[in-house]
């Protein structure tokens, strides 16, 4: 963080009632299958705003989904 507009970064740590927790990156969470309205709504109205090329990676036509 920066303690000031233009001052150099500093490394701060997080303490929570004198428990140090150390710095660590987030654990990777598999993706779940998304339910069957999810996957419907995501298809139908978000679709149209995505690029041609990433249509199919984000929301792929439901009946396809594994």
């Amino acid at each position: 963080m920066r303690t000031g507009v233009g001052c150099p970064r500093v490394k701060v740590t997080v303490d929570m009632d004198g428990v140090h927790i150390p710095y660590q990156r987030p654990q990777i969470v598999d993706a779940i299958r998304l339910i069957q309205n999810k996957q419907d709504y995501l298809y139908k109205s978000v679709r149209t705003y995505l690029s041609d090329t990433n249509k199919d990676a984000t929301c792929p036509c439901p009946e396809t989904q594994l």
